[in-house]
């Protein structure tokens, strides 16, 4: 069972799972910045945390792409629920809200800045059946 975890100070509930990522910094020319593969501490419909072997300045802005195997089943859209449960992705234009630096790796909050609506939704009833059967 996962066990979530809530701060007075948050906003929106963490769901702590090693979801897969692929981030880069949203500088031009995009095809040139450094793509860092890792997976998040945890996720919630604000943003998220992730591990990284690279350092990410505060304030930068970075594309995400979390892949969460079944977000689509949260979706609201009729066709999203036949898709296949593997290959979802959650994209966002994100910016880097701290950075600490902890054992050669730098631990980096993310909080999404430009997200499909839908696909905010989706992760939000995802997070919150999450909740429930925790």
């Amino acid at each position: 069972m996962t066990r979530l975890t809530t701060d007075e100070r948050r906003e929106f509930v963490r769901l702590p799972k090693p979801f897969s990522v692929q981030a880069f910094e949203f500088k031009f020319p995009m095809a040139s910045q450094p793509r860092v593969e890792t997976t998040c501490v945890d996720i919630s419909s604000g943003g998220l945390c992730l591990e990284s072997s690279q350092r990410f300045d505060q304030g930068a802005k970075v594309q995400v792409r979390v892949n969460i195997p079944t977000l689509n089943r949260y979706s609201g859209g009729f066709y999203k629920h036949h898709e296949n449960d593997i290959d979802q992705y959650l994209n966002a234009i994100a910016e880097v809200a701290w950075v600490e630096h902890s054992y050669g790796k730098y631990l980096v909050g993310i909080r999404f800045v430009d997200i499909d609506w839908d696909t905010q939704q989706a992760l939000k009833r995802l997070i919150d059946k999450a909740v429930l059967e925790s």
